[in-house]
């Protein structure tokens, strides 16, 4: 069976979490960029930031948001009349999730670098075509 656009796209938006979790097991593994970015912003206040809450922020935006696109999934596939609404409503979340992690902040600086919030906000933009091309099927 062909997939359609829209399915097509939710799947995407179902996998693109995955590069989010590379990214991050990668610089927590190698690199720690995001741990030195925190110890940096936290030490001239005195504060030793958790870099196992920063990952762990970051692994739970990405589960989080896989399993909001899987729960459309199975209506788009069924073609029922709920897909479309269940995908802007996902796509709102995992833009809520992204953003959490674009302007979390304290001291004024912010907490994650903007990649990490740009790489949540991939399956957003899945989502926003998923959702346009479930609009133009449940019209047609």
């Amino acid at each position: 069976m062909r997939q359609s656009l829209s399915e097509r796209a939710i799947v995407v938006a179902v996998a693109l979490p995955v590069v989010l979790v590379v990214a991050a097991v990668i610089d927590q593994v190698g690199g720690r960029t995001l741990a030195e970015h925190a110890t940096a912003m936290y030490a001239p206040h005195g504060e030793q930031p958790s870099s196992g809450l920063l990952y762990g922020l970051i692994y739970t935006v990405a589960v989080v948001g896989a399993l909001l696109w899987l729960v459309v999934l199975r209506p788009a596939r069924n073609h029922r009349r709920s897909a479309p609404v269940l995908a802007v409503v996902m796509t709102v979340l995992t833009a809520a999730l992204a953003l959490l992690l674009l302007v979390s902040a304290e001291y004024g600086s912010t907490i994650y670098p903007p990649l990490w919030g740009i790489l949540a906000l991939l399956p957003a933009v899945a989502g926003v075509v998923a959702s346009a091309s479930l609009f133009r099927r449940s019209r047609a």
